[in-house]
C-alpha cells in the first residue's frame, strides 16, 4: 500500500493558488484557488480600504490573507508534516504573514518564484529535491 506523502506544496501568486500533493513521481493538483472564482477576496473587495494603496494591491493582500487561512486549516491534519510553499516576494511575505503558529512550523521551505502557470507534471523540475526531503526518484 502506497504511503501519501507528508508534505503539501503551495504554488502561489497575488491572484490564484494550488495546493499539490506528490503521486509516485509527479506532483498533482488537489485544491485551487483563484481571486476571480470564489475566492473571499473578491467577495469582499468592496469592503477594502486603505491609505496609499490600489484596489488592486488591496485584493491581492487580502486574497494572501485568505490563502494562508486555507493553509492554516491544512496545517492541522496530522498527516500533514510539512509545507513547502513557493509564490513571488510580495505574495511570499503577505501569505507567510498571516500563518499561525502550527502553519508556520510545518513551513520547511518557502521559493520566491512564480510558477503558477508551470504544469504539475514541469514543478519538480524547479525544485531541489534533497532540500524537500523526498527520496531519490527512479527516472522514468
Amino acid at each position: 500500500m502506497a504511503t501519501q506523502d507528508p508534505v503539501i506544496y503551495v504554488v502561489a501568486d497575488g491572484e490564484k493558488a494550488r495546493f499539490l500533493r506528490l503521486e509516485g513521481s509527479q506532483l498533482r493538483t488537489i485544491e485551487n484557488f483563484d481571486i476571480h472564482k470564489g475566492s473571499d477576496a473578491a467577495k469582499d473587495v468592496g469592503s477594502l480600504k486603505a491609505a496609499h494603496t490600489s484596489p488592486k494591491e488591496q485584493l491581492k493582500t487580502h486574497f494572501a490573507k485568505d490563502l494562508a487561512a486555507h493553509i492554516n486549516k491544512a496545517a492541522q491534519d496530522s498527516n500533514v508534516e510539512g509545507i513547502l510553499l513557493i509564490a513571488p516576494a510580495q505574495s511570499l511575505h503577505d501569505i507567510r504573514e498571516s500563518l499561525d503558529k502550527p502553519a508556520s512550523k510545518k513551513l520547511f521551505k518557502s521559493l520566491t518564484k512564480d510558477l503558477t502557470n508551470t504544469p504539475d507534471h514541469e514543478l519538480l523540475k524547479h525544485l531541489d529535491r534533497p532540500e524537500t526531503g523526498w527520496p531519490e526518484l527512479a527516472s522514468v
